[in-house]
């Protein structure tokens, strides 16, 4: 069989005018294989480009997701510190009722003791609640929420109470206050004061009554010898020795002008100077002095005039 000849491609090449024509002799097989190549070449380059350009966007929205994401970290870091010093403000405002409140359960304990009513069931609490910051951060990159929190919203509310509260807690811990020292001063009158019986037994003398030309300064309770005697208010003993018709003799001064007078003494507990308290037993019932029986001759007297005993008991 005869070989078909094959097709020629001749490309004329002439650098100048003086130089000789060159010849390039390519044959077509060649020739398509060279464009083949080139289409491939360009093709790929195409393709390479769009890559190239698609994957820099794609990497600008990762650069923006990520200036997103910082932008709602930083956002969230200030919340947080933001909350972190309303916590703090809400920590101190508590603290400050809560010396307010001690004030107030001081002054009901006072109350309760002295009356037994009224008065709180449980300590008074402000507060109780975890007062931590706790913000989460939205799953959604691509927004940023600049909003309240819901705990931030508590934390103002509590904190808007808790001002409230201020404005009249320090009127009302003055008034608590001086109500207080009211009743501390009123306990401190009715300790002093001799407002109980010295002792238990018969009257068998009264107050003001005529005997032998005078007239009685005190009150009598007679019983049995060695029955106890006991102050009949807080005070400081100002006498404890025999004195004359009167026996043994204790007196005690209990201040507000309130003096006492025990007489005709089996025995003596105290002595000059010592404290006493409401209802101390300071010595026995006898029959010293100028007495008919074993007796107490009791006597109250205010800024030194001698009142009926009878006036303050119950």
């Amino acid at each position: 069989m005869e070989d078909k000849k094959q097709k020629v491609f001749t490309l004329l090449v002439i650098s100048d005018a003086g130089s000789k024509i060159r010849k390039i002799r390519v044959s077509h097989n060649v020739f398509r294989s060279i464009f083949v190549v080139a289409v491939i070449v360009a093709a790929s380059l195409v393709i390479l480009f769009s890559n190239l350009v698609l994957t820099r966007d794609r990497l600008d929205e990762k650069v923006a997701e990520i200036e997103r994401l910082e932008s709602k970290i930083q956002y969230k870091e200030v919340e947080m510190a933001n909350l972190e010093k309303k916590t703090k403000e809400i920590e101190t405002k508590t603290t400050i009722l809560e010396n307010y409140l001690k004030e107030v359960e001081d002054l009901d304990r006072m109350v309760r003791s002295i009356t037994g009513k009224g008065g709180y069931a449980e300590e008074v609490v402000i507060y109780s609640d975890d007062l931590s910051a706790d913000v989460a951060i939205e799953d959604d990159p691509n927004e940023i929420y600049y909003y309240i929190s819901d705990q931030e919203q508590e934390l103002d509310d509590i904190d808007a109470l808790l001002d409230n509260l201020l404005e009249v807690a320090p009127e009302l811990s003055e008034v608590l206050l001086r109500d207080k020292k009211n009743m501390e001063d009123h306990i401190y009158l009715m300790e002093h004061t001799p407002d109980i019986w010295p002792t238990w037994g018969t009257i068998t003398g009264l107050f003001n009554e005529w005997r032998g030309g005078h007239r009685h300064k005190g009150l009598d309770i007679a019983n049995n010898t060695g029955t106890p005697i006991n102050a009949a208010a807080a005070g400081v003993v100002i006498y404890s020795e025999w004195h004359g018709n009167y026996g043994r003799k204790i007196v005690i001064y209990h201040g507000f002008g309130y003096t006492t007078v025990y007489a005709h003494l089996y025995n003596m507990y105290v002595e000059v100077g010592d404290e006493v308290d409401k209802g101390e037993t300071i010595g026995t019932m006898g029959n010293t002095g100028n007495s008919t029986g074993p007796h107490l001759h009791y006597e109250v007297l205010v800024d030194g005039v001698p009142n009926n005993p009878r006036d303050f008991l119950p």
